[in-house]
């Protein structure tokens, strides 16, 4: 263990993993070493997995990322940072699927390792978000509204190690997992519990409605078997749509009676409106109705290729996917495509298989939902987080308690 903790590769994936969900971490490096130094790590973590390991294994990664290449070409042409944060940032979105890739591939006794340290910073920056968010109620919705690492506010924040936008719905988008592990009988019922209680006062505190929704329908998952299928999810996912809509009025009343019972402005009026259906969303303060319809209306006005080549620069900015079409049209939609469809195909169809696939294939779709509804594509945890999290779930170290939770 020592030996592998020691080794320089190991060591810079543990610092990747780290700095996705320690705030603190990413002030530490930005005010003591430079982001610069950050970059560097970046670059010779990509570049030593690219370029050792000869030719088959490169053109192989190099096959296997090919979507997210086109994507990043695409913003290329749309891009409003130099060259070199561009350049930075396109790393960064392919880093993931890399890093997943080649564990996956090659280096598969690591990703236990590097879950059990995941879930140690995850359940960290959990605890100090809460106790931060008592302190400086909104900081986490603060915080998904500045873009600058310098800002006074971010580095106030992440002294205090308050997770944002991006870590909370890592948490919630992990969630499923946390069912998984506890119906395979990974993890007990005070660990479930306690994980349960600490996510779900997280999302409360945080002030994210969608964050909240989720939260809640993969909780009616619990109720589930241990060995949840793919079809059985289909089953729920249809029930539970025409049961929407068929008890849309006491669904409605229920969403009415948490917002009082919240004492959140942000939470209180956002459920109000999705209480009052289509109507309220469209006259809520934060319009999302709105706002995805500007970037239809952006891919309507230039299908084919957005930005790249239209003049049409009007995105409503609040959806990833429905602003990728309307900034890179048809091309970067199908990259888009056939990003979700190699990842599933490397990191979630190995499991089809496995007991509980459901719960996997949830985190999967729930994944793509936030990416529709909301910003980001969030391939750290659909690549890498996940996939690892899996691996500690399923190993065979524990052959006993895992076929007696099949069985039981």
């Amino acid at each position: 263990m020592t030996k592998k903790l020691l080794n320089p590769i190991t060591l810079a994936t543990i610092v990747v993993i780290l700095y996705s969900v320690l705030p603190i971490l990413s002030v530490f490096i930005s005010t003591y070493i430079t982001t610069y130094a950050y970059m560097l790590l970046v670059t010779f973590l990509l570049g030593f997995i690219l370029l050792t390991g000869g030719l088959e294994r490169l053109g192989l990664m190099l096959f296997f990322a090919t979507p997210m290449i086109v994507y990043v070409i695409c913003s290329f042409f749309v891009k409003k940072d130099t060259l070199l944060i561009w350049g930075y940032q396109s790393m960064l979105f392919i880093m993931p699927v890399i890093l997943g890739y080649y564990y996956n591939e090659y280096k598969p006794e690591n990703l236990s390792l590097f879950s059990k340290i995941l879930m140690a910073g995850i359940a960290i920056t959990a605890v100090t978000t809460i106790v931060g968010l008592v302190q400086f109620p909104q900081a986490a919705r603060i915080l998904a509204t500045i873009a600058e690492s310098d800002n006074a506010e971010n580095i106030k924040y992440g002294w205090h190690n308050i997770g944002g936008y991006n870590f909370v719905y890592i948490c919630v988008l992990m969630y499923p997992m946390l069912i998984l592990a506890y119906k395979l009988r990974r993890i007990n019922r005070i660990v479930f519990l306690t994980a349960f209680s600490t996510l779900f006062v997280l999302v409360i505190l945080s002030e994210y409605t969608i964050a909240l929704i989720l939260l809640s329908i993969t909780s009616i998952l619990f109720f589930a078997g241990k060995k949840l299928s793919e079809r059985q999810l289909l089953i729920f996912g249809v029930v539970f749509f025409i049961a929407l809509f068929v008890f849309w009025d006491v669904f409605s009343n229920f969403l009415l009676w948490l917002a009082d019972v919240l004492n959140s402005d942000v939470l209180t009026e956002r459920l109000t409106a999705l209480a009052n259906g289509f109507a309220g969303l469209e006259k809520s303060e934060s319009n999302r109705i709105e706002l995805y319809r500007m970037s239809l209306e952006g891919f309507a006005a230039s299908p084919l290729f957005g930005r790249i080549i239209g003049e049409y620069s009007v995105f409503g900015g609040h959806s990833f996917i429905l602003d990728s079409l309307a900034q890179y049209g048809i091309l970067g939609g199908m990259a888009i495509v056939f990003v979700y469809r190699n990842i599933y195909r490397w990191f979630f169809k190995p499991f089809k298989s496995s007991p509980g696939y459901g719960y996997v294939l949830w985190s999967f779709v729930q994944a793509i939902i936030l990416s529709t509804v909301n910003t980001g594509m969030w391939l750290e945890v659909l690549a890498f987080f996940i996939p690892a999290t899996l691996f500690l779930i399923h190993k065979p170290d524990s052959e006993e308690t895992y076929e007696d939770s099949m069985d039981s």
